[in-house]
């Protein structure tokens, strides 16, 4: 006989429709991982369209009928029809988890007041995410950094759960110490995330160890601007591009300057990298460099061009066994912060047993 399963609502304030983002390759990974432990329906979508997709299945008569609800919030806001929502849900007495993935708009270096838009976006973020905040049962961030500058210095910002993005373990090729090539995977085009300190950090890095290379898997349209240097090699492509490089691949590289955003943010691709099975080299952001740190999987270097290319030069120069070494540790991190292991945890702060 089937068992019983509680059926859960993954509500996703984002279109998954829009090719491979960090926002939606996590939301596939955790609606995969939960599938297989709880029965489970979703709404997702831009705001209006997300404002229909409730409205039918509050009317459906099924939302009374749910063990918990599992909120993935955007980088917009809210609106009215996703309040409302939760209200009801609550007032049903449906548990609601709601992760907080960034709060942009209270960090000019990813949020200038450009427009009266945004002006307004950012007057309301707070009113409006702690208004979310208390219409859940339990609100989840990925850093105690972005709780505390949420929900502020107060017991809830205390007591909010912790929720990292998890890790995927692909099928890799093995790690190859010969390998010369260093691995980025992202946009370039926004200052705080790192380009320009990274080509400078590549360059220097290169006078010391002279055959070393750059491979930037990158969206279109966002990659380094012509001309660029002849040790760059840029890529358009996702996870398929990724694996079909790594067999050249050293090391992965997360080149963030120290922001006040970067430093309490946990970038889903660093995650994504513990995966490749290749040492990580990270700049000193807060959250960022933690992670490296704890797991002991590579190298953190100050967030300046001579410091990021001493990181990169490090590795490039490490003995064969101390490669693996990280290259193994970064193994384990990921087993041990994969997407199972994240809905698990999920479904814990639902009430639920995993």
């Amino acid at each position: 006989m089937e068992t019983h399963r509680p059926r859960v609502l993954l509500l996703a304030m984002y279109r998954l429709d829009t090719g491979e983002t960090g926002p939606t390759v996590r939301i596939a990974a955790v609606r995969a991982a939960l599938s297989t432990r709880v029965s489970l329906d979703l709404v997702s979508g831009a705001r209006l369209a997300r404002a229909w997709g409730m409205l039918r299945y509050a009317l459906s008569g099924r939302l009374a009928r749910l063990a918990g609800i599992y909120v993935e919030s955007s980088s917009s806001l809210p609106g009215p029809a996703d309040l409302l929502f939760l209200a009801l849900a609550r007032a049903l007495g449906v548990p609601v988890v709601t992760y907080v993935r960034d709060a942009y708009q209270l960090f000019p270096e990813y949020y200038p007041l450009t427009s009266l838009r945004r002006r307004v976006s950012r007057a309301a973020f707070l009113p409006v995410v702690r208004t979310m905040a208390r219409l859940s049962s339990v609100v989840a961030f990925p850093s105690r950094g972005l709780a505390r500058a949420v929900l502020g210095e107060h017991d809830r910002a205390r007591t909010a759960a912790l929720l990292p993005p998890g890790a995927r373990l692909p099928a890799v090729p093995a790690l190859d110490p010969a390998a010369r090539e260093i691995l980025y995977v992202g946009s370039l085009a926004h200052g705080a995330s790192g380009g320009s300190l990274l080509l400078d950090a590549m360059d220097l890095a290169r006078r010391r160890v002279h055959d070393l290379r750059l491979i930037c898997v990158v969206p279109e349209g966002q990659g380094p601007g012509a001309p660029h240097p002849p040790w760059l090699e840029t890529v358009h492509g996702g996870d398929a591009e990724i694996i079909a490089v790594l067999p050249r691949v050293l090391a992965t590289v997360t080149p963030r300057l120290r922001t006040p955003y970067n430093d309490l943010a946990v970038p889903v691709k660093v995650l994504e990298y513990l995966g490749y099975g290749r040492p990580l080299i990270v700049t000193d952001a807060t959250e960022t460099a933690a992670i490296v740190e704890e797991a002991g999987c590579g190298v953190v270097a100050p967030a300046t061009p001579d410091g990021l290319a001493d990181g990169i030069a490090t590795v490039a120069e490490a003995p064969a066994a101390q490669l693996r070494r990280w290259g193994d540790a970064a193994r384990r991190a990921a087993a041990a912060n994969s997407w199972d292991a994240r809905a698990d945890r999920i479904l814990a702060l639902l009430g639920l047993r995993p």
